[in-house]
């Protein structure tokens, strides 16, 4: 027996079989406690590192957030979306798998060079003086592969693009016959990203090839020398035999880093896109000296607002008007006349570049936005609803709400009966784009949550649009509901809506054409005179019947 296993006789173990049986049992038990701390180990770092990327998940998309519409204007959905899923997922191999190899790979190259040199110097040596020829050949080819890697993932982002555009406009798509346009469209992006693959597989089956070569070379060389000393008897065959064959670990360390590789080249290509993302910091920030609103009544002022967009073209210029707590505004104009730019700044999306926007009197960059917009209910012609329960919808408008307060909004939204009519009623799960609702039924939750709000100030993009009439009427009572005692701006399209407003604000190119009631401005302003003639010209008769 070898000297370290002398104490096994003393334990009673000293036939063959049972020192068999012994060796069997602790391979046996090696094995198992190879398996459980191999296991505990992979188990809790990658855990760990599954929980660092949502973590940056979770950041990266409350970073999002906060980010200005401008920023979202010029972005593609599908590329933040690829940011957020694919480039994310990515960072795995830099967090988790490139330490843990590097660590493990670094080490065993490590130690078998240095069993090399501790055998025979002159042929370490040797093993060595490839490595440098390694470190060229990993930063030559791994600056090309990053180039063909960043257009790989700019092309797979603007597929990601299409098929967030085209799969909620199949639709139309089909309705104009256009799916081979669209396919075509596809095809040409997928071909782009294929292309940029094969150039990056390219650079990388010539980087393995050259590392295979660099390593082999290096092999012959010490086959050569180590053998002439042998025949020489300057050194011993088992000495370049070991030799031969650390350099062979040394030589698969390296191409299991090879198969790395590729990994780590994408992760780093995401992980620079992410930097640019988190670093975007287009946002609109509290004041330093920003104090929380106090409760709001909803007098809204404009002096002197100008606001152009980033490429220097004037939204709103000018602009300055008074509108009372309580009192409706009616928002009109043609299109691009600047009616969403200005509610934009009224919600602080953006801010002006000249003037101020009062509300109660005070400037709104003086209260912090959290505190301002929770006093503010917005709601768009085109209803948003998410993927989740009729009540957490509605709950949305406000989380701490209680269950009757729910249901007396929904009463009030004219929403109550046909949700109770639904599968789950408040509990059923409202499809993805409200597929399983109608626009009438969709409108009227949206309003719910909007009631539910109850704040002093409402903004709507007037949302009857397009219903049937006895819908249109079940919406209009909702949104009555809804306006009644608070400080209401309505980018109006009917002309009801514009003639029972309190105050009618008329842009057109970004400035105030005319401000005033109705009966003022037919009487006072040709610019208001033949706006309405020209969008609502079945009025004409009712025009000039009350001139």
């Amino acid at each position: 027996l070898p000297e370290w296993l002398n104490f096994l006789p003393s334990l009673g173990i000293d036939t063959p079989k049972e020192m068999l049986l012994v060796f069997a049992v602790s391979l046996v038990v090696l094995t198992l406690l190879t398996a459980v701390t191999s296991f505990i180990n992979k188990f809790y770092l990658s855990s760990s590192g599954e929980r660092i990327i949502a973590d940056i998940r979770e950041r990266i998309f409350a970073h999002l957030q906060r980010l200005s519409l401008t920023f979202h204007d010029d972005s593609r959905r599908g590329s933040l979306i690829y940011s957020l899923t694919s480039d994310i997922d990515r960072l795995k191999t830099i967090i988790i798998d490139l330490p843990q190899d590097l660590t493990h790979r670094g080490v065993t190259v490590a130690v078998y060079i240095g069993l090399m040199l501790a055998l025979d110097w002159r042929l370490g040596l040797i093993g060595l003086a490839s490595l440098p020829f390694v470190a060229l050949a990993v930063r030559y080819f791994g600056s090309r592969v990053r180039k063909a890697m960043k257009k790989r993932r700019k092309m797979e982002a603007e597929i990601a693009s299409i098929i967030a555009e085209n799969i909620p406009a199949l639709m139309l798509v089909q309705a104009y016959s256009q799916e081979e346009q669209e396919s075509q469209r596809f095809k040409v992006e997928n071909i782009a990203s294929m292309e940029a693959k094969i150039r990056a597989l390219s650079l990388m089956q010539s980087y393995g090839r050259v590392m295979d070569f660099l390593v082999f070379t290096s092999m012959a060389i010490i086959l050569y020398f180590g053998g002439k000393m042998a025949l020489g008897g300057g050194l011993l065959v088992g000495t370049l035999v070991l030799s031969l064959n650390y350099l062979q670990e040394v030589h698969g360390a390296l191409q299991k880093f090879y198969r790395m590789f590729d990994k780590v080249i994408r992760a780093q290509v995401s992980a620079e896109r992410l930097n640019e993302l988190v670093r975007e910091d287009m946002v609109i920030r509290d004041a330093p000296n920003a104090v929380v609103a106090p409760p709001l009544k909803g007098r809204i002022e404009f002096q002197n607002v100008s606001f152009a967009y980033h490429n220097g073209k004037e939204a709103i210029r000018d602009v300055s008007f008074v509108v009372e707590a309580g009192e409706t505004l009616a928002l009109i104009g043609p299109s691009g006349a600047g009616k969403s730019t200005l509610i934009s700044l009224l919600l602080r999306f953006y801010d002006p570049q000249q003037g101020h926007i009062l509300v109660d009197r005070q400037d709104i960059q003086r209260f912090t936005l959290r505190s301002y917009r929770e006093q503010i209910t917005v709601l768009m012609q085109e209803a948003r609803l998410f993927n989740q329960t009729v009540r957490e919808n509605i709950l949305f408008g406000r989380p701490d709400a209680s269950e009757e307060e729910v249901i007396q909004a929904a009463r009030l939204a004219q929403a109550h009966e046909f949700i109770l009519q639904m599968p789950r009623g408040y509990d059923t799960v409202i499809q993805e784009g409200g597929t399983n609702l109608s626009g009438g039924q969709i409108q009227r939750i949206n309003i719910a949550r909007a009631i539910l709000r109850n704040t002093p100030i409402v903004i709507l993009d007037e949302p009857a649009t397009g219903l049937d009439p006895e819908v249109e009427m079940a919406v209009n009572q909702a949104i009555a509901n809804l306006v009644k005692g608070k400080t209401a701006i309505i980018i109006a399209h009917k002309f009801l809506t514009i003639r029972n407003a309190d105050k009618i604000l008329l842009l057109h190119h970004g400035q105030r054409q005319a401000f005033g009631t109705h009966e003022e401005l037919l009487k006072t302003s040709p610019a208001y005179q033949s706006f309405i003639r020209t969008q609502f010209a079945w009025r004409e008769k009712l025009i000039t019947r009350e001139n």
